[in-house]
């Protein structure tokens, strides 16, 4: 399921970077992760494409929240849903942003994006410095996490 539907996202252009704890994975700060965490660019355009994303994944809310509308996804509200697999795989937790906190605008945060060829596709990332100011939670699980995103920026610059 999570690979269709990275590859509908690419196939319809929705504007979104994966943020959290998938995107520390595929920075090489492992981390195990239940959910999902998107970054949705919260245009009247980019909600319509990714709403039928949705539709098409046979996505449904799990949590009651907001009208999924962009006025709530600028105001910061998160979004979450389940996007149904088939079993034995088990179902896969959605969690939508149209802003998260401490970080820039979606346009400055994909100026630094990095896009990941995996076997879902394409998928569109945050950049690291974003990502750890994203993991600044005060969650003592998180830190050991930002000093593993750290390293690696240190490593290679240019991610």
């Amino acid at each position: 399921m999570i690979a269709s539907f990275f590859r509908r996202l690419e196939a319809t252009a929705v504007e979104y970077l994966l943020i959290s704890g998938q995107a520390t994975i595929l920075y090489g700060a492992a981390t195990f992760s239940e959910d999902v965490d998107l970054w949705v660019q919260p245009s009247p355009l980019n909600l319509a494409r990714f709403v039928d994303v949705l539709r098409a994944s046979g996505a449904r809310y799990y949590k009651l929240t907001p009208p999924f509308t962009v006025e709530n996804l600028e105001r910061g509200h998160g979004f979450h849903f389940v996007l149904p697999s088939e079993p034995p795989d088990p179902d896969v937790y959605l969690d939508v942003m149209g802003r998260p906190p401490r970080v820039e605008s979606f346009e400055a945060a994909v100026k630094n994006a990095r896009h990941f060829e995996t076997d879902f596709g394409r998928v569109h990332t945050v950049g690291i410095k974003d990502l750890v100011e994203l993991k600044k939670t005060q969650r003592p699980s998180d830190y050991p996490i930002i000093g593993r995103l750290a390293l690696a920026l240190l490593e290679d610059p240019a991610t």
